[in-house]
């Protein structure tokens, strides 16, 4: 088993947060074997930021992927920057608040307004990319729903735990809900 996962938005959306998240929930807490990278602009807050996750259950020889498994973009400029950056099977997941001008027959796409249902758990779009790592959890099927949260705990401040605990059930949910052909039950 092999996943290549990009995450991609604007600095400040949280994407390496995220990516930590995923690599720990896979690596740490499921025992698969893991690597991440990130990059991310000099000014970092407003520029493109993206992060790769690598899960293997062998050996893993790179440090960045060529095409994903699973593309998720928060912002328009991260769709345009790597939305041809997918598998021809693969999952785009778009915050459709924010990627507005795409390719609305591709049957690839899982589009979510991540960032109002954000606004909608907490008056903030804070929890934005713990919502997409929910959602992103049972698209792919690569670790469980415990592994995320127990990671979540590790790597989230006790002050925003209970949020970002919520945000990430909330990603679960709405994925289950809008996509059960491909998130399964």
């Amino acid at each position: 088993m092999r996943a290549e996962i990009r995450l991609a938005g604007s600095g400040g959306q949280g994407i390496i947060l995220a990516a930590k998240v995923i690599a720990e929930a896979a690596g740490i807490f499921s025992e698969l074997n893991v690597v991440q990278s990130q990059i991310y602009g000099a000014a970092a807050r407003g520029e493109l930021s993206k992060a790769d996750v690598i899960i293997d259950d062998g050996d893993i020889y790179t440090l960045e992927i060529s095409t994903a498994d699973i593309l998720l973009c928060l912002s328009q400029d991260a769709y345009n920057r790597y939305s041809k950056e997918l598998k021809e099977d693969g999952k785009l997941i778009i915050d459709s608040f924010y990627v507005k001008n795409y390719d609305q027959l591709d049957k690839r796409i899982l589009s979510f307004p991540i960032s109002e249902m954000s606004k909608e758990l907490a008056d903030s779009e804070l929890f934005s990319n713990m919502i997409s790592v929910g959602i992103l959890t049972v698209v792919g099927k690569y670790f469980s729903e415990e592994s995320v949260l127990k990671s979540v705990e590790k790597n989230v401040p006790k002050n925003f735990l209970d949020m970002n605990i919520k945000a990430v059930k909330l990603g679960f949910e709405r994925a289950k809900r809008k996509y059960p052909e491909v998130c399964g039950n």
